[in-house]
């Protein structure tokens, strides 16, 4: 799918996007989270993009004491919603481009940012990202779960 620069960049400012937020999951660690559990995502995902439209779809996650987000949007370049305004410096905003699926990891306790953000092919070709998206985002809860132990253990030894 494709779509005009000026285009998405209008539907984002104007908050005309399809927007989904999942049930929030609940878990201690890592571990607990199941094989599927981006499985309602990615069809919520999925349906919305194939009727057309500019796309956020949010998986909270509560581990511990941490809030963590899963984002799903569509874009036309490694840049959640919240930086639209940047969207035109990388584009003449008449041209046309393939809609991309993001995923943006949003916690506090992930890094300096508080985001992990990666770009996959055309959103026609999610099912074939799956596997990639899931792991990036396993890898970037494992790495908030690691931070927060690192957290945990010097306030230990400060203490």
């Amino acid at each position: 799918m494709e779509i005009k620069v000026k285009d998405f960049i209008n539907q984002v400012e104007a908050d005309e996007i399809t927007k989904i937020v999942l049930d929030k999951i609940e878990v201690n660690e890592i571990g607990e989270l199941k094989d599927n559990f981006m499985a309602s995502l990615f069809a919520d995902f999925e349906n919305a993009f194939s009727k057309g439209k500019v796309v956020q779809a949010v998986q909270p996650i509560e581990m511990v004491d941490e809030s963590i987000e899963i984002v799903l949007e569509t874009g036309v370049i490694n840049l959640p919603f919240a930086n639209i305004k940047r969207v035109d410096n990388f584009f003449d905003v008449e041209d046309t481009v393939p809609l991309l699926t993001n995923l943006i990891v949003i916690s506090p306790s992930l890094n300096a940012s508080g985001l992990f953000i990666r770009s996959y092919s055309d959103t026609s070709n999610l099912k074939n990202e799956t596997s990639k998206i899931v792991a990036d985002t396993l890898l970037s809860i494992k790495q908030i779960q690691e931070n927060l132990k690192k957290n945990e253990d010097s306030n230990l030894q400060e203490s």
